[in-house]
């Protein structure tokens, strides 16, 4: 495979093509470079072409490139996206090839494989390669160089409106959906993992309005995500109406597990969450000779949406507001002043925080 690249890299005029590869260095220029040698093997004739290409990964764990063109006939802008850097690399190096040699649009590429004619038509599926496809979606099938047009993979290409180098190639496929004979294969997406650390506020619960802060973790894909969580929430006393200086102080700690769907829009996620939590109620009697602490077991369901702003792929900020309906029933009280507080039939809470995500989605 080496010594067939570098004689197809060989046999490209270098003074044709001048390439300017920049943005994420993951993304590296060998695999446009192969796949332009490629697409202009055996060129039989070809311009002068000056090739930007800016390679960017969004948060989404997709890639992105802008590709700008300049010819004789003028320049040209356009942004292309796909699942990975090889599928970037494939169509930008397709249109930048169709703009060197337009004769590339009717002849096969070095080592395309051409089946043989079928006894009777087919009837095509349609493969959906819109930007709404998810990376995890759909798998990029073989570019189809057997129909006298030539494809790159899976990326999406939207030209700049009035692209002079667009008109001037009229068949350079602007929507890279595409039909095929076969369905394409689907990748398994890869989970990732995350952590999360909130500070808030919980009511009616507890005694008036007490401070809590939390720590969740777990895993998530692209429409859901499960995690475990851990709440304290800081104590609050309520006075009793017999004597205003004696009462309960109360504090709440548990831990718990829900799952969510995940509904998204570009870099904001809509978390829709439900679980289970359990802990304990604490109370310490306040103001008064003799108090002491009880304790009274806390089992609730726990429900409530979220927002989750990524502008990075390992960062989020978390916006969520959560309804608890305590199962357990329980009150606090003393000796000669009776009852001191009772849990609520309802905890209101709110949260803020930071998530930190690690692990590459597939």
């Amino acid at each position: 495979m080496g010594p067939l690249v570098l004689a197809l890299v060989a046999a490209l005029p270098a003074q044709e093509v001048d390439v300017q590869w920049r943005g994420d260095p993951r993304c590296a220029q060998d695999g446009f470079q192969d796949s332009l040698a490629r697409y202009l093997a055996g060129a039989g004739e070809s311009r002068p072409v000056r090739v930007t290409v800016d390679v960017r990964r969004d948060a989404d764990g997709r890639w992105s490139a802008t590709l700008e063109l300049e010819a004789a006939e003028g320049r040209s802008k356009r942004t292309l996206r796909g699942r990975s850097c090889a599928e970037i690399g494939d169509a930008a190096a397709f249109v930048t090839a169709v703009v060197v040699d337009p004769g590339v649009l009717t002849r096969p590429a070095e080592g395309a494989i051409v089946p043989a004619p079928d006894a009777g038509p087919k009837e095509p599926v349609e493969t959906d390669m819109s930007p709404e496809a998810g990376a995890e979606d759909v798998a990029a099938p073989a570019p189809d160089m057997s129909s006298g047009t030539a494809e790159p993979g899976a990326a999406e290409v939207a030209p700049a409106p009035g692209d002079p180098l667009a008109d001037a190639s009229p068949d350079v496929p602007q929507d890279m959906t595409k039909k095929t004979d076969a369905q394409p294969a689907r990748r398994t997406p890869r989970p990732r993992g995350f952590v999360r650390v909130t500070g808030g506020l919980e009511a009616l619960g507890l005694p008036r309005v007490g401070p809590a802060v939390g720590l969740a973790g777990g895993v998530f894909g692209r429409r859901w995500r499960v995690e475990l969580t851990g709440l304290y929430r800081g104590p609050t006393t309520e006075y009793t109406q017999i004597d205003p200086q004696a009462g309960a102080r109360v504090r709440l700690w548990n831990v718990g597990a829900r799952g969510c769907g995940v509904p998204r829009a570009g870099q904001v996620e809509f978390p829709l969450c439900g679980g289970l939590e359990a802990g304990q109620a604490i109370g310490e009697g306040v103001g008064f000779d003799g108090g002491r602490v009880d304790r009274i077991a806390w089992l609730a369901v726990v429900f409530g949406p979220a927002v989750a702003w990524a502008p990075r792929p390992w960062l989020a900020l978390w916006l969520g507001a959560d309804v608890g309906v305590p199962l357990l029933g329980g009150t606090f009280s003393a000796v000669g002043l009776g009852r001191m507080f009772r849990i609520a039939p309802v905890s209101l809470r709110a949260a803020i925080g930071l998530e930190f995500r690690f692990g590459r989605g597939g």
